[in-house]
């Protein structure tokens, strides 16, 4: 079975691939609330819910560690193949060609825990009622996951914070998590007109960095300059020691990159690895699934380190159906 990401607008309504999508949604929830398996919804399906409508290819459940091996043995009893993507963190499930992601561990060490659990609210998407993650903490985890592979999460917190009913209490508290991130999300939200209290971000800019700062003091008296030029050099320092890391990571995907052109089970110039905290992700397109499972075969062998997430898309050739007339 040729398994390929869904596009974005696989759950979009009256159509093949939107209904291919609530019938693999609907039989993952029978699957799950069968086996009395706590969950809540998170990604495409609760964003949408939560803030502004969109479709999506998301079909996410999260759920406690624990429960994860009891989760894929209720999807295969409901008809779905089965993988153990990642121990430390995703199991994944397909019917045909869609997919449903088991998370048990999001970016920044994110669990779904009993106050989650407590605080999930029930949605309704296309006509069947479901528990998804409260707003604030779909924010945190959408903020913390954000990345430049994966800007559309950015854009969903911005869109709960616009839409959705905010504890700002509770958000402090789970924002912790991603203090600097929900930080950083808040100031800009303030600057696209969305309404954000201004005490909310200076509790969590006091929480972060301490004291506001006052007002800067640029007197060069007695010692001053040496204390600048000091400053200087560490700032310099700091700068330099971030642009080997940058190299040294260009340097690591490059070395991924000609591995996978090398090696005689994948022998591909055009795959591209992105780094995500401890995550490769690669993107591309293949002639066929074997080929898109030895890429992530190779890069697991390379940095067995890292949680690898393979966005490669099959594409296979055929021969041409008709002579094309050439005039």
């Amino acid at each position: 079975m040729e398994r390929v990401i869904p596009p974005g607008h696989a759950s979009a309504r009256q159509t093949e691939m939107g209904e291919q999508f609530d019938r693999t949604l609907f039989a993952a929830l029978d699957a799950i609330e069968g086996s009395r398996i706590p969950y809540a919804i998170i990604g495409g399906i609760a964003a949408s819910a939560l803030s502004r409508p969109r479709s999506t290819h998301d079909i996410d459940f999260f759920i406690r560690p624990e429960d994860a091996e009891a989760a894929l043995e209720a999807l295969s009893r409901h008809g779905f193949e089965t993988e153990r993507t990642d121990e430390r963190w995703l199991f994944k499930g397909w019917m045909g060609k869609m997919m449903v992601d088991v998370i048990f561990k999001s970016q920044g060490d994110i669990y779904f825990d009993d106050e989650m659990h407590r605080r999930a609210r029930a949605i309704e998407y296309h006509g069947r009622k479901v528990p998804a993650v409260a707003p604030e903490d779909l924010i945190i985890i959408k903020c913390a996951v954000a990345s430049e592979v994966g800007p559309h999460h950015w854009h969903d917190a911005l869109a709960v914070l616009s839409h959705a009913q905010v504890d700002w209490a509770y958000l402090m508290k789970r924002g912790r998590k991603a203090a600097r991130r929900l930080l950083s999300l808040l100031i800009y939200a303030q600057s696209n007109d969305i309404w954000i209290p201004n005490g909310i971000i200076t509790h969590l800019f006091s929480s972060v960095f301490g004291e506001l700062p006052g007002v800067a003091d640029f007197s060069l008296a007695a010692g001053a300059s040496d204390s600048l030029r000091v400053h200087g050099a560490a700032v310099r320092q700091h700068d330099h020691a971030r642009g080997q890391a940058a190299s040294q990571e260009a340097y690591f995907i490059e070395k991924l990159r000609e591995a996978i052109a090398k090696d005689p089970r994948t022998a591909t110039l055009d795959i591209r690895i992105f780094v995500a905290g401890q995550q490769l992700v690669a993107k591309g397109e293949v002639n066929s699934d074997e080929q898109r499972r030895a890429i992530e075969q190779v890069i697991r062998e390379i940095a067995p380190e890292y949680g690898v997430e393979n966005q490669v898309k099959c594409c296979e050739i055929s021969a041409p159906t008709a002579a094309e007339e050439v005039v």
